[in-house]
């Protein structure tokens, strides 16, 4: 008996019943991330995995994700790899952070021509002269914790001009890095998490979402990345949807105690493309100061912002503090197609909030013609 069943439908098939005992494994799907945890130690792990490659029957694998301590098992899972390789993967997933060290792959991906989806994290791996050569049909790239071995482990660098499926950039926690180089005109989607660095942009015309998150760095006191911060702001003019933290906002203005609204209004006058904006305070409390109260407050008020663009904006973290009802007020009175106002409590249960303002909040309601507008979680 054979068929195309998920390996995990398969193992579990096996346990359960007789019958299924010598089922053949033709599964085109090897998704091992939920295989390796407390229940099920390294070496069992390990064990499963290299019968079900022992196995397994198909001509095709479709997908291969690996959450794993890699220590003492390189061999094994080079090998695992290529026989993937060797099947026309389409998409590669490979984790090995529950090592805490980073793995060293020996496998150049620039030349896989099949692989849509490559997620890397806590591994070194090849990528020659920093181009995607072979990759026509590489669709996503996501690199946490890597670093490339035959190129200045202190830059990641992305020749992707000739690719037109290449869709998106993911990369998270890269301490040691330095600058981020895109050459990508097909990029809709980037994303980066990490301490502030260099992003420079080339030719990225189709980039419509962005998500910049950015960290605290023990050496904040030591430097200013605010210019970095805005620098790197050119490539964000035309996305659609921005979602990012207080940090950002912090940095972006030199201003990490009294970020306010009126940094936030300057801000989004020069992203006339918004469509979504996402704000994050899970982590921050507004106290927009005596600058506000005497002249920006009045600015607001009297400036007639342009945010046509603009359908759904979400506060996260809301904690009904008078400053997030001004932002509420705001884009209920400039963004003119907004659609949805989304105000989520804190992640933190314990967040104190403040006493909620209702004969505001039913001012600010009454300024839009859709009485659903408004929208708290």
């Amino acid at each position: 008996m054979s068929v195309y069943l998920p390996i995990r439908s398969v193992l579990r098939n096996r346990s359960a019943s007789k019958k299924f005992k010598d089922l053949e494994i033709w599964s085109r799907d090897l998704d091992f991330s939920g295989i390796y945890s407390v229940r099920c130690i390294q070496r069992k792990a390990v064990r499963i995995i290299e019968n079900v490659f022992n196995e397994h029957k198909g001509s095709e694998i479709n997908r291969f994700v690996l959450l794993l301590n890699h220590i003492g098992v390189e061999d094994k899972i080079l090998s695992w790899i290529n026989t993937c390789l060797g099947k026309n993967v389409q998409e590669l997933v490979l984790d090995f952070s529950k090592s805490r060290k980073v793995a060293n792959i020996p496998v150049d991906f620039s030349t896989i021509e099949a692989l849509t989806v490559l997620k890397l994290g806590w591994c070194r791996f090849k990528i020659p002269d920093n181009s995607l050569k072979g990759l026509k049909l590489l669709k996503t790239l996501s690199l946490t914790k890597t670093a490339n071995q035959l190129s200045n482990v202190w830059d990641i660098e992305i020749n992707a001009v000739n690719h037109k499926k290449f869709k998106s950039l993911v990369v998270y926690t890269m301490p040691y890095l330095l600058q981020v180089i895109v050459d990508a005109p097909t990029l809709e989607c980037f994303k980066y998490d990490g301490y502030c660095k260099r992003v420079y942009f080339s030719r990225v015309h189709a980039l419509k979402e962005a998500n910049p998150h950015y960290n605290r760095s023990l050496y904040w006191r030591y430097y200013d990345p605010s210019e970095r911060v805005l620098a790197n702001m050119g490539a964000y003019i035309r996305v659609r949807v921005l979602t990012t933290n207080n940090i950002f906002l912090e940095i972006s203005f030199k201003a990490p105690t009294i970020c306010n609204l009126f940094d936030i209004a300057q801000f989004l006058e020069e992203c006339p493309n918004l469509k979504k904006v996402l704000i994050d305070i899970n982590d921050f409390t507004f106290e927009p100061g005596v600058y506000w109260e005497v002249h920006q407050k009045q600015h607001i008020r009297l400036h007639n912002y342009r945010l046509n663009s603009i359908k759904f904006v979400e506060i996260m973290g809301y904690k009904n503090h008078w400053h997030e009802l001004d932002i509420m007020e705001f884009f209920v009175r400039y963004a003119k197609s907004l659609e949805k106002l989304t105000l989520t409590k804190p992640r933190n249960p314990k967040i104190k909030l403040f006493e909620p303002d209702n004969a505001r909040i039913n001012y600010i309601k009454s300024m839009s013609q859709k009485k659903d507008l408004t929208e708290f979680i």
